[in-house]
């Protein structure tokens, strides 16, 4: 560095040579400027040259330039150089050349800073912010007595601040936010008289909010949110008459809100929300005749809402969200008439929605769901013209929806789902021509779907499931062209699914199961290529599954389970290579299922259950590395399982059961240790039972019945330490049962019955308290019965078929 600042000199010094008149000319020029900055810097502005019994400024200057990677600065003109500091880039200087004001903003700054800094004893102002700078506040900044402005936001300064930063009795603004400051804030700030703004947010401060920060009497701003502060908010902080901006938002403080905050008549901006206050809101509060937005959300406050907060007549924003409150709403807040937002969603308030509230000319936001409101909607919302989300869902609302509500012509969120209204849908919704979302679901709404909702143009959401609505789906809806997401489903819809939802080129998501609809699927459809979850099942569709499906390549889900579908599987789903799960249960397709299902990388969930499905289980099968449900039960499947399905390492349920499947259980199903259920029974299958299936160590349910397996129970089976249910009857096993099977202490089904086990019972079955049914007649046992089955009513007629006495109570 020192030799780059020699090199200037020699540079600004070196040999003479003759000039041009136009160098002259520029020359002169230049000395013209020198003298016009020399007289500017005399009137005290930027640019003026310091005197030299000053060196400690330029040093300090240097020294910050070589701790933040200078060379690599957004800008630094003239930075190193011998030119006076007021032409280096963000420094101003007074009239004796001192420096006064430094600011570096989103200058890539990176490095720790230098403790010199504490040298430039005449800075007012010191601005860095947005910069990489790294460590820690320099406590030596607590000497820059005349410093008004310390701005530090975001860069990514560490450990507390110094106390010394409470000797700066000039200091007015305070910033350090969003940085990764930690510890508690010092209590020395709170000697800074003069301080206006503080702002922390966005740190990892912890431990209580000093009380002595009552005293800082010029305080408007105190931003404090997102850290860690814990405890009660300090009642000095009433104190702060000046205050205007209090936000101490996402913190764990505690305790009630103290009283002495609703004396802060300068209050503009109050926000405590997400935090851990519990209490009443109090009453005071509405006495803070300058409040614009009151912010108490997500904490644990009860009780009433008072019904003094209808006299914050400035009032814009009163959200209350996501607390205990509870009582009715107080007509009073229909006074609020700048009220822009009001949100008491997720308490529990209950009652009627005041009528008054349709007084709230500038209301924007009404959003009181998930509560316990009672009573009909009034029609007074309809004249909210401002209104743009009104959303009631989740309560007990009954009654019509008041056709007055399409007057609310702003609105682009209504919400009533979850209610009890009843009805016909009015028509008059069809004019909310701005409407974006409309969620009408889980009511009991009954009649057609209006016509004129096909009319809402913005309309992205449509959610009208589980309600009574009956008639075809009307096929207006293929003009909604913006629309993302349809969900029709669990209503009595009947008809053909109408070939103009074809247009619906952005649809996401179409849900119309539980229905009645009937036909084959339109092949316009296949427009449909943004769709990505398509939900047709329990309806009464027919026809062949069309080919054409396998072009939606953005498919997620397919379900057209429980329908009337026939004909064989497309090969061509094996292109849907983004499917997660495809349900083909409970329809009439037959043939063989296709290899290249296989293909389906993504897939977790295959159900092809209750079909009449032929043929072999493909071994491409085996490539579905993701798969973690695979049901092909009640087909008519022939063959062997193939042992390659023991390398679906995910797979958590395997159903093969009621099929035709013959040959011996491979041993590699022993591999598929996530498995938690493992149905192979109403089958043709031979063998022993594996004794590798003691590896399935998440197993909870095994079901083996009605083959033809033979050779005993392996002793392995102990190992499954969550089996609640085996079933191994009707197959041909003999031996003894293993005493073993007494530590399977979570069994509460063992069936057994029907097959040629003999010997005695082992005692320790009788340890199994969870057991609730055992069948195990149809075998040759002797001896006694545990004595602990007695009482177990469920199977007391298979254990008296037995005709074996059940044990004294104290034998071993």
């Amino acid at each position: 560095m020192r030799q780059e600042r020699r090199g200037l000199k020699r540079q600004a010094n070196g040999r003479r040579s003759k000039k041009t008149p136009t160098q002259l000319a520029l020359r002169f020029g230049a000395v013209l400027a020198a003298v016009a900055v020399w007289l500017v810097a005399a009137a005290g502005v930027s640019g003026a040259q310091e005197t030299p019994s000053q060196p400690p400024d330029r040093q300090a200057l240097l020294e910050l330039y070589d701790a933040t990677d200078g060379p690599n600065w957004r800008k630094a003109a003239s930075w190193g150089s011998e030119a006076p500091l007021g032409y280096w880039h963000g420094v101003t200087i007074d009239r004796e050349g001192r420096v006064i004001a430094l600011r570096l903003p989103d200058n890539g700054l990176s490095g720790e800073l230098p403790t010199g800094l504490g040298a430039l004893d005449r800075l007012e102002v010191l601005d860095l912010s947005y910069n990489e700078i790294v460590g820690e506040i320099p406590g030596e900044l607590g000497a820059l007595s005349g410093l008004r402005v310390l701005d530090l936001n975001s860069n990514r300064l560490e450990r507390p601040i110094p106390p010394e930063i409470g000797d700066l009795a000039q200091l007015e603004v305070l910033n350090v936010r969003n940085n990764g400051l930690w510890g508690a804030l010092p209590t020395e700030l709170g000697e800074l008289a003069v301080l206006r703004v503080l702002d922390v947010r966005t740190n990892s401060f912890s431990r209580p909010i000093p009380a002595e920060f009552g005293g800082l009497a010029s305080l408007t701003h105190f931003h404090g949110s997102g850290n860690r502060f814990s405890g009660e908010i300090p009642v000095e902080l009433g104190a702060l008459e000046h205050l205007e901006w209090l936000d101490l938002s996402r913190n764990q403080l505690e305790g009630a809100i103290p009283a002495q905050i609703g004396d802060l008549s300068s209050l503009r901006w109050l926000d405590l929300s997400a935090n851990r206050l519990t209490g009443e809101i109090r009453a005071e509060f509405g006495g803070l005749d300058s409040l614009l937005r009151l912010n108490l959300s997500h904490n644990d406050l009860s009780g009433l809402l008072p019904a003094q907060l209808g006299t914050l007549d400035q009032i814009e924003e009163l959200l209350l969200s996501a607390n205990e409150l509870s009582g009715p709403i107080p007509p009073e807040l229909g006074n609020l008439s700048t009220l822009e937002r009001l949100e008491l969603d997720r308490n529990y308030f209950n009652g009627s929605i005041p009528s008054r509230l349709g007084g709230l000319g500038r209301l924007t936001h009404l959003i009181l769901s998930s509560n316990e409101l009672t009573g009909r909607m009034p029609p007074d919302l309809g004249t909210l013209t401002e209104l743009r989300v009104l959303d009631v869902s989740n309560n007990e609302l009954s009654g019509r929806i008041p056709s007055q509500i399409g007057s609310a012509r702003s609105l682009r969120e209504l919400d009533l789902g979850g209610n009890r209204l009843h009805g016909v849908m009015p028509s008059s919704i069809g004019k909310l021509t701005a409407l974006e979302r409309l969620r009408l679901d889980n009511n009991e709404l009954s009649g057609a779907i209006p016509h004129s909702f096909g009319k809402l143009a913005e309309l992205t959401v449509l959610e009208l499931h589980n309600n009574n609505l009956t008639g075809e789906i009307p096929a207006s809806l293929g003009n909604l062209a913006s629309l993302r997401h349809m969900k029709l489903a669990g209503n009595r819809l009947s008809g053909q699914i109408p070939a103009a939802l074809g247009k619906l080129g952005g649809l996401e998501r179409l849900d119309l199961r539980y229905n009645a609809l009937s036909g084959e699927l339109p092949a316009s459809l296949s427009r449909l290529v943004g769709l990505t979850h398509l939900w047709l099942g329990s309806n009464d569709l027919s026809g062949p599954l069309p080919p054409w499906l396998g072009e939606l390549g953005n498919l997620r889900w397919l379900d057209v389970r429980i329908n009337h579908f026939e004909g064989e599987i497309p090969p061509e789903l094996g292109r849907l290579g983004n499917l997660v799960a495809l349900y083909l249960s409970y329809n009439s397709l037959s043939g063989e299922i296709p290899a290249e299902l296989g293909n389906l990388e993504r897939l977790q969930m295959l159900m092809i259950r209750r079909n009449e499905l032929s043929g072999e289980i493909p071994v491409e099968l085996a490539s579905l590395a993701n798969l973690r449900w695979l049901n092909l039960w009640s087909n008519d499947l022939t063959g062997e399982i193939p042992p390659e399905l023991g390398s679906l390492a995910k797979l958590e349920r395997l159903d093969l059961d009621e099929n035709m499947l013959r040959g011996e259980i491979p041993p590699e199903l022993g591999n598929l240790t996530s498995l938690t259920e493992l149905w192979l029974n109403n089958n043709q299958l031979t063998g022993s039972i594996p004794a590798e299936l003691g590896n399935l160590t998440n197993l909870r349910r095994l079901y083996l019945m009605v083959n033809q397996l033979s050779g005993e129970i392996p002793v392995e089976l102990a190992n499954l330490e969550k089996l609640q249910r085996l079933y191994l009857w009707g197959n041909q096993l003999s031996g003894e049962i293993p005493p073993e099977l007494g530590i399977l202490t979570r069994l509460t089904h063992l069936y057994l019955i029907d097959n040629r086990l003999s010997g005695e019972v082992p005692a320790e079955l009788g340890t199994l308290t969870n057991l609730q049914q055992i069948f195990i007649s149809a075998n040759d046992f002797s001896g006694c019965l545990p004595a602990a089955w007695e009482s177990l009513e469920t199977s007391a007629d298979d254990l008296g078929a037995l005709g074996l006495p059940f044990c004294p109570a104290d034998a071993p």
